[in-house]
């Protein structure tokens, strides 16, 4: 019992992760076409700390393969490429924002 215990909870860590990335997603484009958050220290925390929560999520992906038993073949694949897309999204996202806009401009539009 104490392996299917630790099954849920990875699945439940994976889901939990998964949906703060895909927050993520609405905070980098809601600071890319509204400027939400008008702080330059406060956003590069909250961008790289997105980033920090999607890296997890390939590696979960790739090497648990009893991680949704349900899941096999293509479906599998595609959700270890959603899993990698959504990690380089992010990355370009946060260098783009903390590397290469200027300290006074938070907004790329």
């Amino acid at each position: 019992m104490q392996t299917r215990s630790k099954m849920v909870a990875e699945a439940r860590l994976f889901l939990k992760l998964g949906s703060l990335s895909f927050l993520g997603l609405a905070f980098y484009y809601g600071q890319l076409f509204f400027g939400m958050v008008n702080n330059v220290f406060m956003f590069k925390a909250v961008a790289i700390t997105f980033l920090l929560v999607t890296l997890p999520l390939p590696v979960i992906a790739f090497n648990n393969k009893k991680l949704f038993p349900s899941i096999r073949g293509a479906s599998k694949k595609m959700l270890n490429w959603i899993t990698i897309l959504l990690f380089m999204h992010h990355f370009l996202m946060t260098f783009m924002f903390v590397m290469i806009l200027k300290e006074g401009r938070l907004t790329g539009l």
